[in-house]
């Protein structure tokens, strides 16, 4: 709902779900995740209507996200902001996929919830929050003005336009979580994206034959989920922990 709604300035709220082709409100029964569309076959039961696939693939991704967050995580409090981390970013993903937009309608309000939810997070869980919060937002800062550094210098360079500001604003909010853990793991996300980003759009590349846009949102995102996921490992690694 927030995928189809945000992007086109509508209400996530009201009115209910409803078929897009007749307009006939869906049922709760017709609402649950996965195995509704499954059961209807993917379509509408009022007018046969073929439900896209991209819904219960979203839910699907969404339950997975969940899942691995509490491998990751466990049984705690840090859980929580994570797990809804991840649906925010699935959300501007697919957007970012299909629209090359990232709202503001989603990053604004996510980054002023993610500088709330550190500092109480970090009184919460750690014996020095004053440190968690102040890594949480330094690396929140410093990986968008890198990223802004990054952007105008390929703009200046190349004359063309690379990365959005919407990448920028989506920056604060990953720096700040991944910081949070350890602002090392800044680096790492931005590795791990870069290379996400540069495997897909060689492949996308190879399969087009021509050069069109191509939103790295998502890699951003992506790069971020596999820094957190494997903190432990990396930090391991470089002798953090």
């Amino acid at each position: 709902m927030v995928i189809v709604r945000v992007p086109s300035g509508e209400s996530v709220l009201r009115p209910p779900s409803k078929c897009p082709q007749c307009e006939a409100p869906i049922s709760p029964r017709d609402n649950i995740p996965v195995v509704s569309w499954v059961l209807l076959r993917g379509r509408c039961r009022s007018c046969g209507t073929e439900i896209p696939a991209g819904y219960p693939l979203v839910e699907l991704s969404n339950a997975v996200l969940w899942v691995i967050a509490g491998l990751r995580f466990g049984a705690s409090w840090e859980l929580v902001p994570y797990a809804l981390l991840f649906s925010v970013l699935l959300a501007l993903s697919v957007i970012d996929l299909e629209l090359y937009l990232l709202p503001n309608r989603i990053t604004y309000p996510s980054m002023i919830a993610s500088v709330v939810a550190v500092v109480v997070l970090s009184f919460a869980t750690t014996d020095d929050p004053g440190r968690h919060i102040a890594q949480a937002l330094l690396s929140g800062l410093g990986y968008a003005g890198f990223l802004t550094v990054m952007l105008f210098g390929f703009e200046f360079v190349t004359k063309k336009q690379g990365m959005g500001m919407g990448d920028v604003k989506l920056a604060v909010i990953l720096g700040i979580w991944v910081g949070w853990i350890e602002p090392v793991l800044v680096v790492y996300s931005l590795i791990f994206a870069s290379v996400f980003g540069l495997v897909v759009g060689v492949a996308v590349l190879a399969v087009r034959r021509e050069s069109r846009p191509y939103p790295f949102g998502p890699w951003l995102a992506l790069g971020a989920v596999a820094a957190i996921l494997a903190s432990d490992q990396i930090l391991e690694a470089v002798g953090l922990r």
